[in-house]
């Protein structure tokens, strides 16, 4: 029988009200207080002043019958004052033996209270894009937008350990150290009960400190476990086997992200050679400025590099034919201070997900890498790309 979420209304569905946050206001509160360095245990839980965090995971994953997949889920806690929260979920898998994939956007209650309230702002302070004002009117009848879901209570959210529920959808810090975490993800036709485990690697501190806000550096704080040991069940349409193989986590959170008419292009991956690697820039859709561009190397044996000033090639376009956006085939990425030039392919095109908030989808799937370091020699890997605020090509004139 296919499975999904409970208390889960179906798109067009009555609801009594509606965000994942389209705008973020300045704040004076800091995302953290300054309390010592960033890292775990002590951010793994939530954080109030921030307007908006996350928690990120993906996994390849092999299964007993030498199945393929790949995992990613995205966990979003919004909203300006420490009273008033709302979550969001994204999550997909992919079968990377038939390349397909299934996809999800899942909002609750209180997100959809603040995304009615904060709607009618971003239609102001956006009068050319005509989007706020077309999902407000949606909402103010009772619906959602397909394909996107909504369930009809507020996710729960344990401080400490962190555990986040999102119906039967959750997150949970397993272990004190909050190096353990235990996932769920329900689908139409999956389920898929994960545990992701690093005790040996220390964490990435993305930027060196863990410090990557666009104003000043407290705007923002990252940290990621890499090349975590994952282990556990996936059932597809009745069927379960056990599953196992590599994982990250990434946890965010701050005041700054996303501003506007912002996007950014990020890869995070696992390369041959034992070192994990995060590589990212921001960007102004409107101007193409580049607003942060940074990577972050974590070698096997725990050392990290930052490099400054990596730069990003983009090549050939995959236009989404539901979304109509148009995305970059492949990217060739230099890392000056690393040593590495990288090209990154997906494994398959079709990998985007619906969001609501922030257009009408993101790329966020399973890439290939390739290259050299500095000296010649090869070097490969995988991973997961995400680009987010690409757009839809312009129609062609007649």
């Amino acid at each position: 029988m296919p499975l999904r979420p409970p208390a889960v209304l179906p798109p067009n569905a009555a609801l009594e009200s509606a965000s994942f946050l389209p705008l973020l206001a300045a704040q004076t509160t800091p995302a953290r207080p300054p309390r010592g360095p960033v890292g775990l245990p002590q951010d793994a839980g939530p954080h109030d002043a921030s307007l908006i965090e996350w928690w990120y995971f993906n996994a390849f994953l092999t299964g007993e019958s030498g199945k393929r997949y790949a995992v990613v889920g995205s966990f979003f806690r919004t909203g300006i004052t420490p009273q008033r929260k709302g979550h969001y979920l994204i999550f997909s898998l992919a079968d990377l033996d038939t390349k397909k994939k299934s996809a999800y956007s899942i909002i609750d209650r209180a997100n959809l209270e603040l995304l009615k309230a904060f709607l009618p702002l971003a239609a102001l302070q956006q009068p050319g894009d005509p989007r706020p004002g077309k999902l407000l009117a949606i909402l103010q009848k009772g619906q959602i937008p397909r394909p996107h879901r909504a369930i009809a209570s507020t996710a729960a959210v344990k401080k400490r350990p962190f555990a986040i529920a999102f119906g039967k959808n959750s997150l949970a810090q397993a272990s004190a150290d909050a190096r353990t975490w235990k996932a769920r993800l329900v689908g139409d036709d999956f389920t898929l009960a994960l545990t992701l485990s690093q005790p040996d690697r220390p964490p990435m501190l993305v930027g060196g400190a863990g410090k990557t806000g666009l104003g000043k550096p407290d705007d923002m704080f990252y940290l990621s476990l890499t090349r975590m040991r994952s282990q556990g069940t996936l059932t597809r349409r009745g069927k379960a086997e056990k599953v196992s193989g590599d994982g990250w986590l990434d946890r965010q959170w701050g005041t700054s992200w996303v501003v506007g008419d912002n996007g950014w292009d990020w890869f995070g991956l696992q390369l041959s050679d034992g070192s994990d690697l995060i590589v990212y820039r921001i960007k102004d859709n409107r101007s193409g400025k580049v607003l942060r561009a940074e990577a972050t190397l974590l070698d096997r044996n725990g050392r990290q590099v930052v490099d400054k000033a990596p730069t990003f090639t983009p090549s050939g376009a995959w236009t989404d034919p539901v979304s109509k956006i148009t995305y970059p085939r492949a990217f060739r990425v230099t890392l000056p201070a690393i040593g590495h030039t990288l090209t990154i392919t997906p494994a398959f095109p079709d990998q985007t997900i619906p969001v609501l908030g922030i257009g009408d989808a993101i790329w966020e799937g399973v890439v290939h890498v390739s290259g050299a370091r500095r000296e010649g020699t090869p070097i490969e890997g995988r991973g997961y790309m995400e680009l987010v605020g690409h757009k839809a090509r312009p129609p062609r004139r007649q």
